[in-house]
């Protein structure tokens, strides 16, 4: 209804209380009462029927000098109270009471922060007893004075620290926008400019970032306002010698913050800030050895396919990626400056299986130690290149389409093919017989099958001859084609599994009897020797081996195995595999070193019990080997 969300924010306070302090308000709103005088006059020019009146010794009330007028406004007034919205949870409450404490230079009274959210005092002291828990991670310290209140005290690098990954902390996959509890905390401060005046001067430099890297560096530049604007600075001196060129960048981003917003940035701020610019853009210390980084990722894509048998040894874009990010974390290791990863629990989530490649060839490959942060980072590209160079290859068929009679019939033909078969072929390109002649040996790998409208021979891959219009025999026959592919592929997966290396659990085992359990099924059948069981628990030390919230996948941290099988282990009650998840299905993977016959298609397997919840449930419900088998060959098929 006003200008901004404060306003409406105070407004709202003061006519539904008798009288309200300055000081009350500046609590609540965690600005100064200089402020919140200067937006009670704002608020005045622009109430119709009254106006805020102070009361000495009582406070701010509302003096109706025209009921209709006024009556007629506050219809008009939609209410936008903060916290009738966003403090829904307890979690919402922690983080508005810790916000209230970091921006307080007094100290409060548990009453006034239990009335903040409208909660009583005892459920106010489980919240505090959460804070307590939080400080110390930040050097900070809660004080409490007997009969006067509470106040947090440490140094303001530490609190900004704490308000940022506390308070402010996201956690999405896309972050294009500014989220509405950070838009409402910084109600006062114009996000969208911050973010302008950035890309602005960012451009004119020719310095690149992204859209997440931009809104948390549009944050940082928010909460540096919003602390000045509360009368707290950093005094900070970098032990971290900032470039030149970085640091002229930031203080002309700093500049036009200063003409903007009406304060002044001192050098100390200049240093903490220019911290984050170079945390937050794509910089590479040119001086960093271009033929190293290009060694690493070579070892990194042949360590993933000796350990995992996915070859993206030639995805040109996944090196590119590698070289360009391992450039940029590097560089930034030697300025000491860390690279949070705020998508990490989100990484780890939804892409486990790139995480867990990503952990386990990174311990492997002697080199420089790279944070989870990081790692998280690796793992999506990888992750982009296995959807790239595997993803679905058990549902869809890749296939070339070869139409010799013009562009109009390939068209039919493929929109026919489409029609009839959308889920079981993915078309690659369609092509001319003069254009077809002309492929290479490497043009068709990954090339399941050939449909052809002319009778073909080719030596790199089968081919279908069909009829341009597709009738109902030239579907029986590109069906049973498919068919048996899938029954080829359904084979070359079961020989990876034996009735001896599988269990069903009824009751309740702890994970390491299990492991124990399956070990020893691999040690009868000659697959893998005693020191198997060590790795395979050294690996699970390096980092937790579950997929998702069902599927764990343990395996050795080196490739030891004397045969490649896998053990399988089916449980009706959950078995906790770390503090944060129970899984039921257990797949107990053990890899010849060098053997690489078939391996694709089991990985392609793995890929899709994480990610397909209907085959999830069909393994967790079968009971007998061979019900897990006609499990798999159902989905395959």
């Amino acid at each position: 209804m006003f200008n901004y969300k404060r306003l409406d924010d105070i407004f709202n306070y003061i006519r539904n209380n008798e009288f309200t302090t300055a000081s009350k308000l500046s609590l609540l709103l965690k600005v100064s009462e200089r402020t919140i005088r200067t937006d009670i006059n704002n608020l005045n020019d622009n109430l119709i029927g009254a106006s805020i009146k102070l009361k000495r010794r009582s406070g701010y009330y509302v003096e109706i000098h025209d009921l209709d007028a006024y009556n007629k406004f506050i219809a008009s007034f939609k209410e936008s109270s903060s916290k009738d919205k966003e403090l829904d949870s307890s979690q919402d409450r922690v983080k508005y009471i810790l916000s209230i404490l970091l921006y307080s230079h007094d100290y409060i009274s548990i009453d006034d922060l239990a009335d903040s959210v409208f909660v009583a005092k005892n459920t106010l002291s489980n919240y505090i007893k959460t804070i307590k828990k939080i400080l110390p991670v930040y050097n900070l310290e809660y004080i409490v004075k007997p009969g006067i209140g509470i106040k947090i005290i440490g140094n303001e690098s530490n609190k900004r620290e704490c308000i940022i990954n506390e308070i402010y902390s996201q956690d999405h996959l896309s972050m294009t926008l500014f989220s509405t509890s950070e838009k409402t905390f910084f109600n006062d401060i114009d996000l969208h400019n911050i973010g302008l005046i950035i890309i602005n001067i960012f451009n004119k430099y020719k310095i690149e970032t992204d859209d997440l890297k931009l809104n948390n560096l549009s944050l940082h530049f928010a909460l540096m306002i919003s602390r000045i604007l509360n009368d707290d600075y950093i005094s900070l001196t970098n032990s971290v010698e900032i470039p030149e060129e970085i640091y002229t960048i930031t203080s002309e981003i700093c500049q036009s913050i200063e003409e903007y917003f009406g304060i002044t940035i001192t050098n100390g701020e200049k240093n903490y800030i220019a911290l984050r610019v170079l945390a937050n853009i794509k910089y590479q210390d040119q001086s960093i050895n271009n033929a190293k980084i290009k060694s690493l990722v070579q070892d990194i894509v042949e360590t993933i396919y000796s350990n995992y048998r996915f070859d993206l040894r030639n995805d040109s874009v996944l090196k590119n990626d590698l070289f360009n990010h391992l450039k940029t974390s590097m560089s930034m290791m030697e300025l000491n400056i860390e690279n949070r990863n705020p998508l990490l629990n989100t990484i780890k989530t939804n892409y486990p299986l790139p995480f867990e490649i990503a952990k386990t060839v990174f311990k492997q490959i002697d080199t420089l130690e790279f944070t989870d942060d990081e790692l998280g980072y690796i793992a999506l590209h990888i992750g982009a290149s296995i959807e790239r160079c595997f993803s679905g290859s058990l549902k869809k068929k890749y296939v070339y389409l070869v139409c010799g009679s013009g562009q109009a019939t390939t068209r039919m033909l493929e929109a026919r093919l489409n029609n009839v078969f959308g889920d079981k072929i993915f078309i690659v390109s369609r092509l001319s017989y003069h254009e077809f002649i002309t492929l290479k040996n490497e043009d068709f790998n990954g090339i399941d099958f050939v449909i052809s409208t002319i009778p073909l021979e080719s030596a790199y891959s089968p081919a279908i001859t069909v009829d341009f219009s597709l009738p109902q025999n030239d579907i029986e026959t590109v069906s049973h084609f498919i068919a048996s592919i899938n029954q080829g592929k359904s084979k070359k997966i079961q020989k990876f599994f034996s009735p001896s290396l599988f269990i069903h659990e009824s009751t309740s085992i702890s994970k390491n009897k299990l492991l124990e359990k399956m070990n020893n099924m691999l040690i009868q059948e000659g697959i893998v020797d005693e020191n198997f069981l060590t790795s395979v628990y050294e690996r699970e030390d390096l980092s937790n081996t579950n997929m998702n919230e069902v599927f764990a996948l343990p395996h050795p941290l080196d490739v030891i195995a004397l045969k490649t099988k896998v053990a399988v282990a089916i449980l009706d009650e959950p078995i906790v595999w770390n503090k944060d998840a129970t899984i039921k299905i257990i797949f107990l993977l053990a890899i010849k070193k060098g053997d690489t016959t078939d391996m694709e298609h089991l990985y392609d397997l793995f890929i899709e019990v994480v990610n397909n919840p209907k085959l999830q449930q069909g393994i967790i419900h079968s009971l007998t080997y061979n019900q897990f088998i006609e499990t798999l060959d159902e989905y395959i098929n």
